[in-house]
């Protein structure tokens, strides 16, 4: 099938609705003697080739509808689609380990008799800092060759970018600000059980989408030391750039992370298909990050496509005025994915 109707068939999959089922089945995959919940969506004619889709930063984690949506839509193409549980993600937590987790997933999901019975490399599909983590996992050398095709959305290319775009920019979503406060308060120095609790009940008023949020209420019942401090983290553009900063030095001191979370010089081993895909506007993220990778990517000859839309924020489809034009970039995203799992694999 063409690239572009392959996306075409993937997008009215996921936005149309079905009269048949997609069967779904919970069990657990083993890796490394830690026990990963999965969820298994098998089709109902050919499979193609199995599909791993990693959760992104979601309160509704693993089972986060707008993932399952997309493990139907591809489903009903003929893939097997995996969702499994990253406890780290689940978590909302940001350490260097949670790599480690992805290709522990990867290549036990790859090595399984009944997940992927043929032995055939896999297709990733994962969004936002899941997919820089996916990325960073996948090209690693005991991985890279286990990965046919890996389809990001919204990810990152260098962590330290997407901290300077979180702390320094008031219009941020906040949501994804709250999520990385809460990581720098949780893992320095500048530790508050309080002020962390506070930032929990801000993340899951907006991931939830509260009608009434809780967090007014229980800013009034804090300490004020502690309500003073919020209320400057979230107000004070130099307060928190400063808190921060020195937060991460702790952080990057102790862990690396400025080594881990930057796939600068880490893509040689690439040797799959590259979907990048970016909202224009995304205010989590923003789309400079594919478009370095792709860069990267192209420099090295590796098999890469880049697609930036108006129709995407942070992964959730808006409406723009030149719909048509956007959704074929769109389609050809996704397509450009999908068709690099269809083709057939060289012995």
């Amino acid at each position: 099938m063409s690239i572009r109707r392959a996306g075409y068939r993937f997008l009215l999959s996921h936005f149309l609705p079905a009269f048949r089922k997609i069967p779904v089945k919970r069990q657990f995959i083993t890796s490394c003697n830690e026990n990963y919940p999965i969820l298994v969506y098998e089709p109902w004619e050919t499979n193609r080739r199995t599909i791993i889709a990693f959760s992104g930063f979601s309160v509704h984690g693993y089972q986060d509808e707008r993932l399952a949506a997309v493990s139907r839509a591809f489903t009903r193409l003929g893939f097997r689609v995996v969702t499994p549980c990253i406890a780290d993600i689940d978590q909302l937590l940001i350490r260097p380990a949670t790599i480690d987790q992805f290709a522990a997933v990867i290549q036990a999901i790859h090595t399984d008799s009944h997940l992927n019975p043929t032995r055939q490399s896999l297709g990733i599909f994962a969004p936002s800092y899941s997919g820089g983590v996916a990325m960073l996992a996948s090209v690693r050398a005991a991985i890279a060759p286990r990965v046919r095709a890996i389809c990001l959305l919204g990810a990152f290319s260098d962590f330290r970018n997407v901290l300077q775009f979180a702390i320094e920019h008031q219009e941020i979503d906040e949501y994804a600000r709250y999520i990385l406060l809460r990581n720098f308060l949780q893992q320095s120095r500048f530790h508050s059980d309080e002020a962390v609790e506070l930032l929990n009940i801000a993340i899951q008023d907006n991931g939830l989408k509260r009608k009434k949020p809780l967090l007014p209420e229980r800013l009034q019942t804090a300490s004020i030391t502690t309500s003073q401090f919020f209320r400057q983290l979230m107000q004070d553009t130099s307060f928190r750039s400063k808190l921060s900063y020195q937060a991460f030095e702790e952080i990057d001191h102790r862990e690396n992370w400025m080594d881990h979370f930057n796939l600068n010089g880490k893509l040689a081993n690439v040797n799959f298909s590259v979907s990048l895909i970016h909202g224009h506007g995304d205010r989590v993220i923003p789309s400079t990050e594919s478009v370095q990778l792709h860069e990267a990517l192209h420099r090295l000859g590796k098999n890469s496509q880049l697609t930036l839309t108006r129709l995407l924020d942070h992964g959730d489809l808006i409406l723009d005025r030149e719909f048509v034009k956007e959704v074929n970039k769109l389609a050809s995203g996704f397509g450009f994915f999908i068709d690099s799992l269809c083709i057939p694999q060289l012995p």
